[in-house]
């Protein structure tokens, strides 16, 4: 049988019926979705984060834009599939009540739209980048190319889950230089390594001096080196001494498709029992319960307020939880502070609505009176801040992985960030799903220098610091109170005061590079 002879991959015998790229694009897109996944919890494989773009790099090289903008899709949408199909099919299910092989196919559907069309994007450009005569230009403009689509698939189609520079949430070393870049700033380092690794790969062969084979791998050795030292110098210094204690309750009871009042009773019940049963009293600060903890309005029930803040005074601590709040025919999912005297300290609304899920344009946007169960929200505006015992930072659930909203907020005088998220949706039993959301947010803390607190209702819960490590935490399924200090930071890091200027530069940079002459390599 005749071999497949393509650019980078070995030879191989060639299938019946399949043409010699098509297999080898089957081929990279198994191999990369299977180190994607192995880059990010619960494996953790953070190294292979370096090698994971390689097999679609290497079979897109030097191949029409077309075709490489296929075999880009299908190798997105399988990254995408590959690191939520453990977890995201049963959460539709259950949330929409459709069969699972419904929601299986929504998923496909879903991969192939906002990862396959971002992941395309990036194969057609580099594919014209790749094989330059200046091989460290060429990786820069392509890992450049790479940060341009993440941002694309962030900021335009709100879908940020798994960007690539999250698989390194444990180098707290590495992670750094997202005070300065964000997340992007990672996520460029590991896309230019595997461009330098498969640039190696592609001129073994060729011509040229060790300098073109190897220059690329060794100005990325050596910039993702200064970058490390670097950032573990800063880990070093000494963060100032936690002076004030929080409280995250996690009560790990299973969400509920319909909120009856058995449920909602016994949601604010069981809240209520653990934060008495082990807050300490009057030593806490804050006490944190998740998203949809309260699930009912506390204008329509002034009893259920006044039970709140007898908790409060009781305490002498801020209560702060997730639930509804509706104002002039529209329903908010917010956030709502009780102060320690048993006062309203006010709310936040969330801005990010999860598409369907809480906001979906086929239903009305406003209606007469709150529904006991909102499947139709608004979305809030301006900064999250709250005045607790000092100024918080608050942001709901996959809001976490939008460092925008989150950087806005300390711009605006937070000093202590507060993260409330309802998890049980995700992945009950696997903790998957739970896990990827717990090590994206720790981003958010180095971005700002500021701590993190985050309350879930089943896991994982915990605090970070501001350099990115875990103080404590609950995980998926745990039961109970974590009561770690904090400290209140003040300060803006360059990516709180500039945001994402690192990413839009990339924009610019590999437009340029797609818009020069190409100056291909022998």
């Amino acid at each position: 049988m005749p071999l497949l002879a393509c650019r980078g991959l070995p030879s191989m015998t060639r299938l019946p019926g399949l043409k010699p790229h098509t297999l080898a694009c089957l081929i990279a897109v198994a191999a990369g979705a299977l180190l994607y996944r192995l880059a990010f919890p619960p494996f953790d494989h953070a190294w292979i984060a370096w090698f994971a773009l390689v097999p679609l790099l290497l079979v897109i090289y030097r191949q029409p834009r077309g075709r490489a903008f296929l075999c880009g899709v299908a190798y997105g949408a399988a990254c995408c599939y590959g690191t939520a199909a453990s977890w995201a099919p049963q959460a539709l299910a259950r949330f929409f009540q459709i069969p699972f092989a419904v929601a299986a196919l929504g998923l496909v559907g879903f991969s192939v739209l906002f990862w396959g069309t971002v992941f395309g994007i990036f194969a057609a450009g580099a594919a014209r980048l790749l094989g330059s005569r200046r091989p460290i230009l060429g990786a820069l403009a392509t890992a450049a190319m790479w940060v341009a689509t993440e941002l694309v698939r962030g900021r335009i189609f709100q879908q940020p889950w798994v960007l690539v520079g999250y698989s390194q949430h444990a180098h707290l070393g590495l992670i750094q230089i997202s005070a300065l870049t964000g997340v992007y700033g990672v996520s460029f380092l590991i896309a230019l390594g595997n461009v330098a690794i498969a640039e190696a790969v592609m001129r073994r062969n060729q011509s040229g001096g060790v300098l073109d084979r190897w220059g690329a791998v060794a100005f990325t050795g050596a910039l993702v080196a200064v970058v490390w030292v670097g950032g573990d110098l800063v880990v070093r210094r000494s963060l100032p001494a936690p002076t004030r204690l929080v409280a995250i309750v996690q009560t790990n009871v299973p969400p509920a498709v319909h909120w009856t009042r058995a449920f909602t009773d016994y949601q604010v019940m069981d809240h209520t029992r653990l934060t008495d049963e082990q807050v300490p009293m009057h030593d806490i600060a804050l006490i944190v319960w998740p998203e949809n903890a309260v699930p009912r309005y506390l204008e329509l029930e002034p009893g259920l307020a006044a039970h709140l803040g007898a908790l409060a005074e009781r305490h002498g601590s801020d209560v702060l939880f997730g639930a509804p709040r509706f104002e002039d025919g529209r329903t908010y999912n917010s956030i709502r502070l009780i102060t320690a005297a048993g006062k309203n300290g006010g709310h936040y609304d969330k801005q990010r609505l999860v598409f369907v899920a809480e906001t979906n344009p086929l239903r009305p946007a406003w209606a007469e009176q709150p529904s006991d169960n909102p499947r139709q929200f608004a979305a809030g505006d301006g900064p999250g801040v709250l005045q607790s015992f000092v100024p918080i930072g608050v942001s709901i659930c996959h809001e976490i992985l939008f460092p925008e909203v989150v950087s806005r907020s300390v711009y605006a005088g937070a000093t202590i960030l507060v993260s409330v998220s309802n998890d049980g949706w995700l992945d009950p039993g696997t903790g998957v799903a739970s896990q990827q959301h717990f090590a994206m947010a720790g981003f958010r803390a180095v971005e700002t220098r500021r701590y993190l607190v985050r309350a879930t209702t089943t896991g994982v819960s915990g605090v970070i610091d501001p350099h990115g490590r875990v103080v404590d935490s609950l995980g998926v399924g745990a039961r109970g109170v974590l009561v770690t200090p904090v400290a209140a930071l003040s300060g803006l890091t360059p990516y709180a005061r500039v945001g994402d200027v690192f990413a839009v530069a990339c924009v610019i940079v590999a437009a340029a590079a797609l818009l020069l002459p190409r100056t291909r390599a022998a």
